[in-house]
């Protein structure tokens, strides 16, 4: 069975949907989970069930739900990633800039996440630079 994940963002506690489909034995399922995600705790209501004869039918269904949820803003997520939001600190201080940032999730994650956020800034500023030093601007808050 397949299943997509979505999140409803910019809220405290992450809404969930969880849609799992496929075929189980010579019927067609699509099964959704409604839950909620507070904190480091998740829970999810008891499915609904729905029963195809024909896979495209059960297809078409998964993706009438899809549609119906991307346009009321629901974001689709990979599994491993639904979590609380990430926040990002950014300061500059005496000409330095530094970020931080806190997140609730595996340590190993973390990091590998915090090296490719590291490098984008790096490369987002290189890049601001190399603009502003072709148009010529000049820093006149120094």
């Amino acid at each position: 069975m397949k299943e997509i994940y979505f999140t409803l963002p910019y809220r405290r506690s992450k809404k969930s949907v969880r849609i799992k489909y496929g075929q189980e034995k010579n019927k067609f399922l699509v099964m959704t989970y409604d839950g909620e995600i507070n904190g480091k705790v998740s829970s999810e209501n008891s499915p609904k069930e729905e029963v195809f004869d024909v896979e495209q039918e059960m297809l078409k269904r998964v993706s009438e739900i899809k549609k119906g949820l991307i346009e009321s803003q629901w974001v689709i997520q990979d599994k491993n990633s639904i979590l609380q939001p990430s926040f990002l600190k950014t300061e500059i201080i005496d000409g330095v800039i530094s970020f931080e940032f806190k997140v609730d999730v595996d340590p190993e994650k973390l990091d590998e996440r915090r090296t490719e956020i590291a490098r984008d800034f790096v490369q987002n500023i290189d890049g601001e630079i190399k603009t502003s030093i072709r148009k010529g601007v000049v820093n006149k808050g120094s």
